[in-house]
């Protein structure tokens, strides 16, 4: 077998089955597009092991599909590492913090020099980082919702009624 097919095979296996699997379970277009949008906002948290806690309490809060909002929130996760860095910058930013450089030798120097401070500055920058998070959730969870609904109601098949 091809390298090309174990791939396609491994991407049917772990990610196109089981949201198929999910979308055959019978949930409406629009708790499937709160959970698409719910997913998607609590997986791009900044700060690392919130994703499953804070997406399992708030499936069950609202009654969604627990199971299917933590495989999105999981299917974020690349995306969380690419906007961690960016929501610390934007939390200096907006909260006027000290400066942050996020390079490996400006990392190392300050380590260095005094790791309590080191570990301060990064604690802050983290929690300035989950503030601009949580003022940017409602409103892109509530986009995402409006932009999915439609594509799940015009692709999600019909329920048969009897």
């Amino acid at each position: 077998m091809s390298v090309i097919g174990i791939t396609s095979s491994f991407f049917r296996q772990r990610l196109i089955s089981p949201i198929a699997n999910l979308l055959k379970q019978g949930m409406t277009p629009h708790k499937l597009a709160v959970t698409v949008a719910l997913g998607t906002v609590v997986g791009v948290v900044p700060a690392f092991g919130l994703t499953t806690v804070l997406g399992t309490a708030l499936a069950a809060r609202f009654r969604l599909n627990i199971a299917a909002t933590i495989l999105i929130s999981y299917l974020m996760q690349p995306l969380q590492l690419l906007l961690i860095i960016p929501f610390a910058r934007l939390g200096v930013f907006i909260f006027g913090l000290q400066e942050l450089r996020f390079s490996l030798d400006e990392m190392t120097s300050m380590f260095q020099a005094d790791w309590l401070m080191a570990l301060d500055l990064l604690w802050k920058a983290n929690l300035a980082a989950v503030a601009c998070w949580a003022l940017l959730a409602l409103p892109i969870g509530g986009l995402l919702y409006l932009l999915s609904l439609p594509l799940l109601i015009k692709f999600l098949p019909k329920p048969v009624q009897a």
